[in-house]
């Protein structure tokens, strides 16, 4: 449906992809809930930003690993703008550590903020979806979460976004025929964490990437539109990596 007049809650839309997503929403006419966890300043600057623009937005500060934050983060965009009709599931957090060395603690923090996050706020938003017939979720995954593309120092990233490519098929079966349910798999997107990313690094990316190419976060953000708009989408986990997946053949 067209995304013009929705209320649309983007997680972890403060910087990055979700920041552009947000802002994607918002040109498109839906009413945006900007959310972050610690990045107040950010996600204020983009409410302002869509209000200078002639749109709507709220910002509301919260940890949607948490279920009572979570639970105020809804209530307040329910209460600003009325039922939810997107849902965009994008707070996340990449972590390297060595699984020699890697803790209890680094996996939970890892699961709980790019998995445990996105199960919660689905959770939330589909009790108010199916009651009124309508609806889409879409999940923020990774190029990481698929099968003999997991990488080595991030590990428990890479677990967390495989449990969030097989959450989103069997939510997308659960809550089927009214409420849809699709993730995107971004490859190498230029956010702030490719920002602290080794030259030598990117340069090895780049040489498996077959459109040798790293994807602007503006750019990614047209696959959220596509997939909220799309009436006939869902249980897609749709690939947006350049090519990486492909392999070298």
């Amino acid at each position: 449906m067209p995304l013009s007049g929705q209320v649309a809650v983007v997680t972890g839309s403060s910087r990055g992809i979700g920041h552009s997503v947000a802002l994607a929403f918002a040109e498109r006419g839906a009413k945006v809930v900007v959310n972050s966890h610690s990045d107040v300043t950010g996600g204020e600057a983009l409410v302002q930003t869509i209000k200078e623009n002639g749109g709507s937005a709220l910002y509301v500060q919260a940890d949607v690993a948490d279920t009572t934050d979570v639970e105020r983060l809804f209530t307040a965009s329910e209460e600003a703008f009325g039922p939810i009709d997107v849902l965009v599931n994008n707070a996340g957090l990449t972590e390297g550590m060595p699984i020699l060395d890697s803790t209890k603690e680094h996996w939970l923090r890892m699961l709980n903020i790019n998995f445990l996050s996105t199960v919660l706020c689905s959770v939330r938003a589909a009790r108010t979806m199916k009651e009124r017939g309508t609806g889409a979720i879409i999940n923020t995954s990774s190029i990481r979460g698929f099968d003999a593309t997991g990488r080595e120092g991030v590990m428990a990233y890479s677990a967390a976004k495989a449990a969030v490519n097989n959450f989103t098929r069997t939510l997308a079966k659960e809550l089927a025929p009214n409420v849809r349910v699709n993730a995107v798999a971004p490859g190498f997107v230029e956010t702030s964490y490719m920002d602290r990313t080794d030259d030598a690094l990117k340069e090895s990316w780049l040489d498996i990437i077959p459109l040798r190419q790293f994807i602007a976060p503006d750019d990614i953000a047209g696959a959220y539109v596509f997939l909220a708009e799309s009436p006939y989408m869902t249980g897609t986990l749709l690939t947006a990596d350049a090519g990486f997946t492909l392999g070298r053949g």
